[in-house]
């Protein structure tokens, strides 16, 4: 018996049947969908606002799209990608979206009609090869990387992680006996990947997620300098400026010419400075006579 209604874990998608349409295969990572969009109905913001605001390429007042399951660019579009892909081939249903905004009490419900009117099927993800998960690995990571360029970085950031999450399913990588120059570029990009995260998670003032992902980045490749950079700020930003000191000292000693590297480390030498004069002065009215 087919579900008449679906709620994702997490409530934020809601999905209720209209027409069941036929069971075949449900779309999957990387499938190619044809969606008919009708009806949008929007609570605690415009319509306009999806494009315009959001970013939502998919709520963009166009009825007929064609998506590709994986290449959501915004938190609305990803949503209605879940949707979709419990949806069977000419399965008409209305999806409820309820979004918490930040720093805003009331939520954004969106609510429209999508019928999935094709699709191309693509094989799941456990029968990739180690080739192709780079493959799309490296393709989330580009499309994550023009979303960083436009200062987008929460989508930014689940791009980049989504593409982690591909090589993650890699590992123990070692066992696989990959050729040396692939394995060479799956590692490689992890840490281009961790780097991009960190550098998101830095934007965004989340200083402890930057420690850790640079950790991470500098655990295999110490002189890594975009992470030491990045850890450096985020310690600094912490207040704790004797190791933000450490690890900018070594990024300026393997690129004595990085100017924002020479400049972060100008600050909090001099911070460190200030309060070694604070505690000699207070060192000295203590055992003053």
């Amino acid at each position: 018996m087919m579900l008449k209604m679906w709620e994702s874990a997490d409530k934020i998608v809601r999905k209720d049947v209209i027409n069941p349409g036929f069971f075949l295969w449900k779309p999957t990572e990387c499938a190619s969908c044809g969606v008919l969009i009708e009806n949008i109905q929007v609570v605690n913001t415009s319509a306009d606002d999806l494009k315009e605001k959001f970013n939502s390429t998919i709520l963009d007042g166009t009825n007929e799209k064609t998506l590709v399951i994986g290449e959501a660019n915004c938190e609305i579009d990803c949503h209605i990608e879940r949707a979709i892909q419990m949806m069977n081939i000419h399965e008409k249903s209305v999806v409820t979206l309820n979004i918490s905004l930040e720093n805003n009490d009331k939520p954004l419900i969106i609510k429209f009609e999508v019928t999935l009117t094709k699709m191309e099927p693509y094989e799941p993800i456990w029968e990739w090869t180690p080739e192709e998960k780079y493959r799309i690995a490296l393709k989330y990571k580009e499309f994550g990387v023009v979303l960083f360029q436009q200062s987008r970085w929460v989508d930014a950031f689940h791009k980049f992680s989504k593409a982690c999450k591909i090589l993650i399913t890699l590992e123990p990588i070692y066992d696989l006996k990959l050729d040396k120059r692939l394995e060479g570029d799956i590692n490689n990009l992890r840490l281009v990947l961790y780097n991009n995260m960190a550098g998101c998670q830095l934007n965004r003032k989340n200083y402890e997620y930057t420690i850790s992902l640079c950790t991470k980045i500098l655990n295999k490749e110490t002189d890594n300098v975009k992470a030491l950079y990045r850890r450096g700020v985020a310690y600094g930003s912490l207040r704790n400026v004797e190791n933000a000191v450490a690890d900018l000292k070594m990024a300026v000693t393997l690129e004595p010419n990085n100017c924002a590297v020479k400049e972060k480390l100008l600050i909090y030498n001099t911070k460190v400075q200030e309060a070694n004069e604070k505690f000699e002065d207070m060192v000295k009215k203590m055992f003053k006579v």
